[in-house]
């Protein structure tokens, strides 16, 4: 379990890297390729926590 929660950090860093990416970029193309990134990211982290959660209860 202990993998899952660091990677579940690392997830949560990236996608606000992703978000200061997205703000800062000048073109509408750059800014769309990381609401795409963060939005996958989002996914996975709300897969992650129900495994983590599923994985605490038994």
């Amino acid at each position: 379990m202990k993998d899952m929660l660091e990677h579940l950090t690392i997830l949560r860093e990236q996608i606000s890297r992703c978000e200061e990416l997205r703000d800062a970029a000048k073109s509408d193309k750059k800014r769309a390729f990381f609401e795409r990134i963060v939005t996958s990211y989002k996914a996975l982290v709300t897969e992650l926590e129900a495994s983590i959660s599923k994985a605490a209860k038994g």
